[in-house]
């Protein structure tokens, strides 16, 4: 799966291929499986993060 982003929301440094999860029905990504795991298991509790990949759906997808 190809993530919707090339960079980690939190870090700013490049997703790697084992940090993948979803959101919304895309497959967004982080640097490291800490974080992926961590927003994985409650996205609510990262507004930050979502933010993040929202505006970047809407510009990809218009959604």
């Amino acid at each position: 799966m190809e993530p919707i982003n090339k960079f980690c929301p939190r870090s700013g440094k490049p997703v790697k291929p084992d940090s993948l999860t979803d959101y919304r029905g895309y497959t967004v990504g982080f640097c490291n499986p800490g974080c992926s795991s961590d927003f994985a298991k409650n996205f609510q509790a990262s507004p930050n993060d979502t933010q993040y990949f929202d505006v970047l759906i809407k510009e990809k997808f218009g959604k």
